[in-house]
């Protein structure tokens, strides 16, 4: 009996050995299985070329390493916005080498496929560069832990550092850590990174600061090619002070141009100079969410601040809730795969803007023509004239490509409905502060005393208390404790003003003896 219990655990401790001796290289195989996936997924990325890959496994660990280089190609297209030390870092070649262990027990007592620890390796110019602001620290540390069933989580920290340039430039980094969670295949993933502060003194020219910088997502694979899911960005402050000013034009006539050959003029673009000031932002927020249904695409965003003060005036809090729905989800794929394309080819911005449009216009012309809605859950911004408060939907139906660069084909296949209260002290200031860069005063009148601006801006002024006198009296829209009311409808080529269909009045007739001097006209 004796010699059969002693045989028994022979036995078992022999399996037990092949057992846990086999068990390791079969996890190795299984950890190669997952490292593959994500090398899948780095060669796909469009910002990034593969140079190198070599995978070394033996029976207790293994030795992956890649040489990655940034597509020199993204480098050029955005090359002008980059300071020339961060060009020297992303312009070099990186290798990449991760250090595998595999077995039921690396790296912890829980049973895992493996542990990895990442370790990068710069170009010599680069790693100058790096040393400068890291010092002797590592600028990247990452671990890998592979779970048994092909799932994971990839931890993340880039230290904190001061740096100081004898320019006047500092830079106080609070370091950035956080994890991404990770589905069989990279088939859904999780981040959730967190950055504690940011201060930079540019020179004399102004600071920048950032606190409490916190960014989580959830992503899926959905059936059309896209990415779902959802994304949260928190910040609790963001503040910022510029000692110069500096000239702005955005021009939205040209976007519109581009998109449906419509001709708008040049007056409808903000225009000017935003002199010497700071500006503070609290408890920002952006929330995204993407859906999917069959073919069709739903995404939602929600933006909100509790306070914005830009010099000494406040603003706040906002509150912006929309959803774009029933987007065609053909369109977006090619407006995705379109970017993907351009990050390969060396263009300056005016042609990537162009390629983009041109891609809007034709391919992805399904987001205007297969009736989209977009939906204007919320909208409520105060300001120290009083609150905006605006709800409503606009869409598109039965709109055709052709129709695009026809106005009024457009509008008759509009339909919005808008609910909307603006402050009229707020129309006033935009007047005004839109008219300033068209108007000037003769430097001899300001001179004299005869005119001011201050005289255009009364005048103006007027002209917009006028304006809205004149259409409350119309019953377009009321006038409550100073903020304007109305319900716009477009609809059939129709826009309605509470209720009642707008009309202009008309244009004034002159004949060619109106535009001649009364002694001229009643000369024989």
């Amino acid at each position: 009996m004796k010699k059969l219990l002693i045989s028994l655990l022979l036995a078992l401790a022999a399996v037990s050995a092949a057992l846990f001796g086999a068990l390791p290289y079969y996890l190795g195989i299984k950890a190669e299985e997952s490292l593959a996936a994500q090398q899948q997924l780095l060669s796909q990325s469009g910002f990034l070329t593969i140079e190198s890959h070599q995978y070394r496994r033996g029976w207790f660990g293994a030795t992956e390493t890649t040489v990655v280089r940034l597509k020199p190609t993204l480098l050029h297209n955005t090359g002008k916005y980059l300071p020339d030390n961060i060009k020297t870092v992303l312009k070099e070649p990186v290798k990449i080498i991760n250090h595998i262990q595999h077995g039921p027990f690396a790296g912890s007592f829980t049973p895992i496929r493996a542990h990895v620890e990442t370790e990068f390796r710069y170009h010599p110019e680069a790693a100058k560069v790096l040393a400068r602001f890291f010092g002797t620290q590592a600028p990247v540390s990452l671990t890998n832990t592979v779970h048994l069933s092909g799932s994971g989580k990839l931890s993340l920290t880039v230290p904190a550092f001061d740096y100081e340039e004898l320019s006047g430039i500092k830079l106080n980094w609070q370091g950035l850590s956080g994890t991404t969670a990770y589905q069989p295949g990279f088939a859904a993933y999780s981040h959730d990174y967190t950055a504690p502060a940011l201060l930079a003194e540019l020179a004399g020219k102004g600071n920048i600061a950032l606190e409490n910088l916190r960014i989580r997502t959830e992503t899926t694979d959905g059936g059309n090619q896209l990415a779902l899911g959802g994304s949260r960005f928190k910040l609790d402050k963001f503040s910022m002070h510029w000692k110069e000013g500096f000239d702005y034009h955005i021009k939205i006539n040209e976007l519109v141009n581009l998109i449906t050959d419509l001709q708008i003029g040049a007056f409808i673009n903000p225009t000017g100079t935003v002199a010497p000031s700071k500006i503070a932002v609290e408890k920002l927020s952006f929330d995204t969410q993407t859906r999917e249904n069959g073919e069709w695409i739903d995404s939602e965003g929600r933006f909100r601040f509790e306070t914005l003060v830009y010099g000494d005036t406040r603003y706040g809090p906002l509150d912006i809730n929309v959803t774009a729905e029933h987007l065609d989800a053909k369109s977006l794929l090619a407006v995705k795969n379109k970017m993907a394309e351009l990050s390969s080819k060396e263009m300056n911005e005016e042609q990537i803007q162009s390629e983009l449009l041109k891609t809007a216009r034709d391919e992805a012309s399904g987001l205007f023509t297969r009736n989209p809605v977009l939906n204007v859950k919320n909208f409520t911004f105060k300001t120290p004239q009083g609150t905006i408060d605006v709800k409503g939907r606009l869409g598109f139906n039965g709109l055709t490509r052709a129709d695009m660069d026809n106005l009024s084909a457009m509008l008759d296949k509009t339909h919005a409905r808008f609910d909307m209260q603006v402050p009229q002290k707020l129309l006033e200031q935009l007047a005004v502060s839109q008219a300033g860069n068209i108007f000037s005063v003769n430097p001899e009148d300001l001179a004299e005393g005869r005119a001011s601006l201050e005289d255009i801006n009364e005048t103006l002024r007027l002209m917009v208390e006028s304006t809205v006198n004149s259409m409350a009296h119309g019953q377009y829209l009321t006038i409550d404790e100073g903020n304007i009311k109305t319900l716009l409808e477009l609809d059939n080529g129709r826009l309605k003003l509470n209720g009642r269909i707008f009309q202009t009045a008309p244009e004034p007739e002159f004949t060619e003896a109106d535009m001649l001097p009364e002694t001229a006209v009643s000369a024989p």
